[in-house]
C-alpha cells in the first residue's frame, strides 16, 4: 500500500499546486478605450456600423499580352521553343512554339514581377538562345 501512494502522490501533487487559492487581493483591470477612426468618425469595431468604401479594391494580379513577331526570330531549328520568366525566375510559360508571323500571349502577373524574360531558343546546335526583356508601364 505504501507504494502505491508513492506513485500516487507525483501524480497528485502538480494538481494540488495549480488550483490556487484565490482571495486576497484583487487585480483592478482598466476598461479598454475606443479610439475614433479618422475617415468615419465611428467608434465601434462592429462590421455592421463600419461599412467599406464604394472606393476600396485590391489588385494584386495585373493582365498583360506578350506578342512576339516571329519574323525577326531567325533561328534555324525546326522545333522553336519559348520561356518566359518573371524578374524572380519564376517560370510563366514554357513550352513548343510554331513558326508563324506572330505570337500572342495573355499573362496575368503579380505587378511587382516585372521586368519579364523572355527566351527563344530551338534544338540546333547552331541556333543561339535569343533573351530579352520585356517591361510594361
Amino acid at each position: 500500500m505504501n507504494k502505491l501512494k508513492l506513485f500516487i502522490l507525483p501524480l497528485v501533487l502538480p494538481l494540488l499546486l495549480n488550483c490556487g487559492g484565490g482571495g486576497g487581493d484583487k487585480a483592478s483591470v482598466a476598461p479598454a478605450t475606443e479610439i475614433p477612426t479618422k475617415e468615419t468618425g465611428n467608434t465601434t469595431t462592429l462590421f455592421k456600423d463600419n461599412p467599406n468604401s464604394q472606393e476600396t479594391a485590391v489588385k494584386i494580379f495585373y493582365n498583360y499580352s506578350l506578342n512576339i513577331d516571329m519574323t525577326e526570330i531567325h533561328l534555324q531549328g525546326e522545333f522553336l521553343f519559348l520561356k518566359i520568366t518573371d524578374k524572380y525566375k519564376k517560370a510563366l510559360f514554357m513550352g513548343q512554339v510554331v513558326h508563324q508571323d506572330n505570337i500572342k500571349i495573355p499573362l496575368s502577373i503579380v505587378d511587382d514581377s516585372l521586368p519579364l524574360i523572355v527566351e527563344l531558343y530551338s534544338e540546333s546546335k547552331h541556333d543561339k538562345t535569343i533573351s530579352y526583356e520585356v517591361y510594361y508601364e
